[in-house]
């Protein structure tokens, strides 16, 4: 009871550092927060060197906040599909390529067009998307050769973390099967990948489980008093979600609304889509978490509120609280939220945002409505991917930032018109890390005192929402065929 797993979270606008007993007692928590760079359109991108030490500042902390306890292990869990190159010493020579970059779209409509997409995909794991650390080699490859060529490693930023605190280079299966690069069957790089990019898989971290243990080395081992504390190397945040959400041990569905979203399921086999829109990690070498991920979340109210009022800082429940007097339907506004492009089920990096039916009758709060009803309208569309492939419709377990408001709860319970449920207060991916630590050590994890929120659909609501939803569709299909036409602009 005196010593506790660290978990780090590393998000994509924040890492978050949780210490967490093995009866889930969670006794310290420490978050920090970073920022993304656009330099241009579809460009997005993180310096690595920032998000080290944050995630170093949170280890030295929570060291210094738990010192009369034991640290027994450090956890990860991260965000997926980013991509850096270093140098020979680990320095990062290019910024982080994060999940909301579309640079690659050339590359990943090209190899569409040759007929290789469904291959790769089978193989894979990954739906081809420029998100894809796979596309985002091959642009590097044809956009800037000289770093292509001279780059000594290729990692996300969870391996680049990884090097820096224990100097060798490293990649889960779980965050390795969301590049697009690594073979889910065989757990090992894709040769038909290397086809297309023609890199050693020297240049390449050696892919290992989620319960590896590594040891840390210099300033942090004696950071510990030199106790032989574990580096257990962990998952890809999604997994992590999924399993801290409790969905995994009761076969149910999760729903994370964060910075992006997702809807995952747990399978003992791949589920191959006969179009590749559904991906398949590898969290076991029998278990796989399987789903759809969209690009929408949490960063649309952050873009609004730093836009269109930026006198008032909101965080998310203070941007929810304001759009509760407004009716479901905000007054027959709509939004397409896809200021980022979109991964599931479009898989359209070219579509963008749009408000439609904007009447002089609409206030800002009609506008802010609309958007939280577009981000819940995506993940409607995802969960019938989802449910449709697999012909059933499991529980549904709700993680990430959304959690914190249950009005923001009940207008998704509204949207899909199912029951939701929500096991805990704390951050799922934290805990699933947390998880995944004490498996790796031995320790039996016992989830702390029930916590257990319900939500349950308005069925009046819920009509209106089938109604707006029709029409959520009907206005991406009509209005599809003209983002392409606008990227030449954008560009």
């Amino acid at each position: 009871m005196n010593s506790y797993i660290l978990a780090i979270d590393i998000g994509t606008t924040s890492s978050k550092g949780m210490a967490i007993t093995a009866s889930g007692e969670v006794v310290a928590v420490r978050q920090d927060y970073y920022h993304i760079d656009y330099p241009q359109p579809g460009f997005a991108e993180q310096n690595a060197e920032v998000i080290f030490r944050a995630v170093a500042n949170l280890i030295s902390e929570i060291l210094k906040d738990c010192s009369s306890r034991e640290c027994l292990g450090i956890c990860f869990s991260a965000a997926m599909h980013s991509l850096l190159a270093v140098d020979v010493n680990g320095v990062a020579i290019t910024p982080i390529i994060i999940w909301a970059d579309t640079r690659a779209t050339k590359q990943a409509k090209r190899l569409k067009e040759m007929g290789v997409a469904q291959e790769l995909y089978e193989k894979t794991g990954t739906p081809l998307h420029p998100m894809s650390p796979f596309c985002k080699m091959l642009w590097w490859k044809e956009n800037q050769k000289d770093i292509f060529d001279s780059a000594h490693k290729f990692v996300s930023i969870k391996e680049y973390v990884i090097f820096q605190l224990t100097g060798e280079y490293l990649i889960d299966f779980s965050t390795a099967s969301a590049t697009g690069l690594f073979d889910i069957k065989e757990l090992q790089w894709s040769t038909r990948a290397q086809d297309f990019h023609g890199v050693s898989f020297a240049k390449f971290s050696t892919p290992v489980s989620i319960y590896y243990q590594v040891e840390l080395k210099g300033q942090w081992f004696n950071d510990l008093r030199n106790r032989p504390t574990k580096l257990i190397v962990g998952s890809s945040d999604g997994c992590a979600a999924h399993v801290g959400s409790l969905a995994l041990e009761n076969e149910q569905l999760s729903i994370t609304i964060g910075t992006s979203g997702a809807v995952r399921l747990a399978r003992k086999e791949p589920i191959l889509h006969p179009h590749g829109l559904v991906f398949n990690y590898v969290l076991e070498r029998d278990i796989f978490i399987c789903g759809g991920a969209s690009n929408t979340g949490t960063s649309l109210l952050d873009w609004y509120s730093k836009n269109f009022d930026p006198s008032a800082s909101k965080q998310l429940v203070d941007f929810v609280k304001e759009i509760e007097d407004i009716e479901p339907g905000s007054d027959g506004l709509i939004a397409l939220p896809y200021l980022h492009g979109e991964r599931a089920p479009l898989f359209d990096p070219d579509v963008r945002g749009v408000f439609f039916g904007v009447s002089v009758n609409h206030t800002r709060k009609h506008f802010q409505r609309a958007l939280v009803e577009g981000i819940c309208f995506s993940l409607k569309s995802i969960l019938n991917l989802v449910e449709d492939v697999v012909k059933q419709s499991p529980p549904l377990q709700v993680s990430g930032g959304i959690i914190h408001s249950k009005i923001w709860l009940q207008l998704l319970s509204d949207v899909l018109g199912r029951e939701l449920m929500v096991n805990s207060t704390q951050d799922a991916s934290a805990i699933g890390a947390v998880m995944i630590g004490c498996k790796s050590l031995g320790i039996a994890f016992q989830q702390a005192p029930n916590q257990q929120q319900l939500f349950y659909p308005n069925e009046e609501a819920t009509k209106i929402y089938e109604t707006h939803f029709s029409l959520f569709q009907s206005i991406y299909k009509q209005t599809a065929p003209l983002f392409e036409g606008l990227s030449y602009l954008r560009k």
